[in-house]
């Protein structure tokens, strides 16, 4: 079988989906989605068989606590869940990869497949917390509980990415050669980038702007992010001519050049690369709404 064999087609009635505990697959064979999926087992659930997960052929036997992560692109598979107490969670990545205060932990994110409810008993609880609450949220259905699911996410995340920074020691969540406060200028590079995107910007500017070499940033850069300075510039400006695609009157010429890009051309490629179709058929998709 090969992987684009074992694709799975997900359709979310919103940007962030909560599966209770009675939903959730006794099995589910090993398939792959462009969503990030959590799988957890509550501290209190009270099971004979534990359930296993299998993320990147690595597998994982679930203790109440535990948690696991397949990120967007990663071969997953569930078996055992026979109790049926794992709880999951859905959601696109580019919720948390496309936000400049996350974008410099995002491969530190993405190396963390399993948290431990032994070894991360505080880590385990705050995040179960979050879990637990958007699944609350969905079960209500009030006004706005859509909203708040994904505000929660957001502390889900917060709460992760804090641990990180703050246990950078920990073999598990290992930053390698990124300093807490080679973190906190990348943060704020990051963010820089995203506020200045129309403008001119250069690596060797940023680079001197914050205190770094261009050549250790540029590693830098890569490592924290994922990215290359000249993709996250991109993807900024992408993302800056999306609000005008939505909530202007502005030409696609004009969109493309206040958006930091130099011709046409450039912008459509970029446009195409990070969401998946033209800039026009952007605006119509959201003129339709």
């Amino acid at each position: 079988m090969t992987k684009n064999e074992q694709f799975e087609k997900l359709y979310l009635n919103s940007s962030v989906n909560p599966i209770l505990a009675t939903d959730c697959p006794e099995s589910f064979p090993l398939h792959w989605h462009q969503y990030v999926e959590i799988m957890a087992l509550p501290h209190d659930a009270g099971i004979v068989t534990f359930p296993t997960v299998t993320v990147n052929n690595s597998k994982y036997i679930l203790q109440p606590g535990d948690i696991a992560i397949a990120w967007s692109g990663e071969l997953h598979e569930i078996h055992q869940n026979t109790d049926k107490q794992v709880v999951a969670l859905q959601f696109p990545g580019n919720l948390i990869s496309e936000l400049p205060e996350f974008m410099p932990l995002l491969n530190a994110f993405r190396s963390i497949h399993m948290i431990s409810a032994q070894n991360y008993p505080e880590l385990s609880q705050q995040l179960h917390a979050h879990l637990k609450h958007m699944s609350e949220l969905k079960i209500s259905g009030t006004a706005f509980s859509n909203v708040e699911i994904l505000i929660s996410l957001y502390e889900l995340f917060i709460a992760l990415g804090t641990y990180i920074r703050n246990y950078q020691s920990s073999q598990a969540f290992d930053l390698a050669e990124t300093s807490h406060q080679s973190l906190s200028k990348m943060t704020r590079a990051c963010a820089y980038i995203s506020e200045n995107c129309e403008q001119s910007i250069t690596l060797d500017h940023i680079a001197e702007q914050f205190g770094f070499s261009s050549y250790y940033f540029s590693r830098l850069f890569k490592s924290a992010t994922g990215y290359n300075f000249t993709e996250y510039l991109t993807l900024q400006r992408v993302k800056r001519a999306q609000l005008f695609l939505a909530d202007s009157d502005m030409n696609i010429t004009e969109i493309a050049f206040s958006s930091g890009f130099k011709s046409i051309s450039s912008f459509n490629r970029a446009f195409r690369q990070f969401r998946g179709c033209a800039p026009r058929d952007y605006r119509k998709y959201h003129s339709a709404e």
